[in-house]
């Protein structure tokens, strides 16, 4: 079936527009990240100075604050897509899309990734502001904005399919919050949200670079931090791959989940 991109594209220019009238919200989302962040300011200034390095796993004082800046806006800035798919599976509204002209995964993904981008643009102004003030400004090399820019967009439609996946399982179960509940854990310890993964034992390390979480957190923020035009190029190719693979992987559990399709309402 051909795709046309361009409904998708206006689906998530309507849900960043839309999202835009929930003030408060975003008011509520950057008061949260000012207490986290003036906790992380204090934690690592206290662990560099136990410590008596001033690099620590690569990263300066400096840089290891900016780069968390940018791991809790990536994060903070997700919506609960998953909940909305399993809403649409668990009353059958999801049946009413069958005959609709759009791939039900794209809708959402398009729609989902539209209202991210404002979060999370709005959290990162207010998260640099924060950071500003407690430990002076950051500018990374403007070369680099282009490519940050998709490489962000890339982490963040990876992570969406993912959660969109995990709404799926409603095909089976009642209650996919367990399931994203792993999901989200896995991501903050194993994708470098709270730590850099270069900071990992040995044996963790490993395993989170087996794991598509640091393509979602840890590789676009160190891109902020550490600019590399040639590590950029990799991890755009390696992030596109990987959206690939999530998304055969997650439209194949839709449509087993379509075949025992059962509507228990709408």
């Amino acid at each position: 079936m051909l795709i046309s991109i361009d409904k998708y594209v206006a689906a998530a220019a309507l849900s960043a527009k839309n999202y835009l009238a929930y003030v408060s919200e975003m008011i509520f989302r950057s008061g949260f990240l000012v207490v986290i962040l003036f906790v992380f300011v204090n934690l690592w200034t206290v662990t560099y100075s136990r410590a008596g390095a001033e690099i620590i796993a690569g990263f300066d004082l400096r840089k290891m604050l900016w780069y968390l800046v940018f791991t809790e806006s990536i994060v903070i800035s997700r919506p609960r897509v998953h909940l909305k798919v399993e809403e649409d599976i668990r009353t059958g509204a999801v049946s009413y899309t069958l005959a609709r002209p759009y791939n039900y995964l794209l809708f959402q993904l398009s729609v989902s990734f539209g209202e991210r981008m404002v979060r999370f643009i709005s959290t990162l102004i207010v998260g640099y502001a924060v950071m500003t003030v407690m430990v002076g400004p950051y500018f990374p090399d403007l070369s680099i904005l282009p490519f940050l820019t998709v490489t962000v967009a890339l982490a963040m439609m990876a992570d969406l399919i993912g959660m969109i996946t995990i709404g799926f399982l409603a095909f089976w179960v009642e209650d996919v919050s367990p399931f994203f509940l792993v999901y989200s854990r896995l991501q903050m310890l194993l994708g470098g949200m709270i730590v850099p993964i270069t900071l990992f034992p040995p044996f963790l390390r490993k395993l989170s670079e087996w794991l598509p979480f640091r393509f979602m957190v840890y590789a676009p923020a160190k891109l902020f931090v550490n600019c590399d035009i040639i590590q950029a190029l990799s991890l755009m190719a390696e992030q596109f791959i990987l959206c690939i693979l999530l998304f055969i992987g997650g439209m194949s559990v839709y449509r087993k989940g379509v075949k025992r399709l059962d509507v228990n309402g709408g």
